[in-house]
């Protein structure tokens, strides 16, 4: 039996979003950081890259997992054990005497941040009235893009003004605003922590093979991962396509996505949430693929590449709250957890395969023209998908 709620939490939404920012931000804000933290604690190239694996492999291993242990646990305690989890991991690493200790601190972090990924659609869909869930999802996904392009700047100023520590000691009052105004916010349910088990790791296996199959799902989900290789390739290809200028400048240049995206996402939920995900979703894939076929035809000022960048921004932003948001309308309650753990792990895959994309193809017009042929397929995705309010 499904709840009624009174009202929407919107607190509850601004406490997933911070936490969210946490994981995305350390995604790329470390990367950085890596020559002076090798430098200080004597490990080259070869030790430092672990620094990002050891995050990025227990982030998508651990997402279906975290998705299915969801479904049986409180919302408000697993928030708190995420973001608490995600501080002290932080903490450690920040007074980590080794290397060692970086990467084992490093691995537990991104432990905690596949919990924290899987938590934003079932929190959401608890805290969230029905009419307010696109805009709800268009905040938070807003969110990833944005704090994954501000990351390296972020990551830069703070290593430059304070040392390497500093990137991950930042994380704290984070946590811990993350957690107040999540303890406030999220409806309890009378649910604890259930304990893992070797059975819960084959059930998140079944059951997530089974929400990839239903039918309502398969093209939301199918048309999120092509939309998210696209921007993942995007960001990986640009920074080529630049690389005579200032890095500050390319930063500002692929901005202008983010920008965009974050312009529209709050106005897109909006709409989608009184007339429907689907048209919404349909109109911002188009954009998008306007946009794409628009870089073709880019010259080599980079502001000219900024403004056509903006408007594939504003097509994802039209499209990844609405997106989600039919998700949640088309997932049955029990698997709500689930469905967040294979949404986390669709981006993070996407996310992943976008920058091995364009790393293969070589070239920046190259690898547009295969972004617009992935964008149309995932425009046909989207247009082929049931009415969902």
């Amino acid at each position: 039996m499904t709840t009624v709620l009174e009202r929407t939490r919107w607190s509850a939404v601004w406490a997933v979003s911070s936490a969210i920012v946490l994981g995305s931000l350390d995604l790329t804000a470390v990367a950085v950081a890596l020559p002076v933290l090798g430098a200080e604690l004597d490990a080259g190239p070869t030790v430092t890259q672990w620094v990002l694996l050891a995050y990025n492999i227990p982030l998508i291993a651990l997402s279906l997992p975290a998705g299915r242990w969801l479904d049986r646990a409180g919302h408000l305690p697993a928030f708190l054990l995420a973001v608490g989890g995600f501080g002290a991991t932080s903490l450690l690493i920040a007074v980590a005497p080794n290397a060692a200790v970086v990467l084992t601190g490093r691995a537990l972090q991104g432990v905690f941040s596949a919990l924290i990924g899987a938590l934003a659609m079932p929190i959401i869909a608890a805290n969230v009235r029905p009419e307010h869930r696109a805009r709800a999802m268009g905040i938070v996904l807003t969110l990833i893009p944005l704090s994954g392009v501000a990351g390296p700047a972020f990551g830069g100023l703070l290593t430059d003004l304070f040392g390497w520590r500093s990137v991950f000691l930042i994380n704290l009052p984070v946590v811990a605003l993350a957690a107040l105004v999540g303890r406030r916010g999220i409806a309890t349910d009378g649910r604890g922590l259930p304990w893992p088990s070797v059975r819960l790791l084959v059930e998140s296996a079944v059951l997530g093979a089974r929400v990839v199959r239903l039918p309502s799902l398969a093209l939301p989900l199918v048309a999120m991962m092509l939309v998210v290789v696209g921007a993942g390739a995007l960001h990986f290809a640009v920074p080529y396509a630049l690389v005579e200028l200032p890095s500050r400048t390319v930063g500002l240049v692929l901005l202008a996505f983010s920008a965009g995206m974050a312009v529209l996402s709050p106005i897109a939920g909006v709409i989608a949430d009184r007339y429907g995900y689907r048209s919404v979703a349909v109109v911002g894939t188009a954009v998008a693929l306007i946009g794409t076929v628009l870089l073709l035809q880019a010259g080599d000022d980079p502001w000219d590449l900024a403004w056509r960048l903006a408007l594939i921004g504003i097509g994802h932003g039209l499209f990844a709250g609405p997106n989600a948001a039919a998700v949640m309308a088309r997932t049955p309650p029990e698997l709500m957890g689930t469905s967040g753990g294979v949404t986390t792990l669709v981006r993070t895959v996407g996310f992943s395969v976008g920058p091995a994309l364009g790393a293969a193809l070589g070239g920046f017009h190259q690898t547009v023209v295969v972004l617009v042929a992935i964008t149309a397929v995932g425009l046909l995705a989207t247009a082929a998908q049931r009415k969902t309010t």
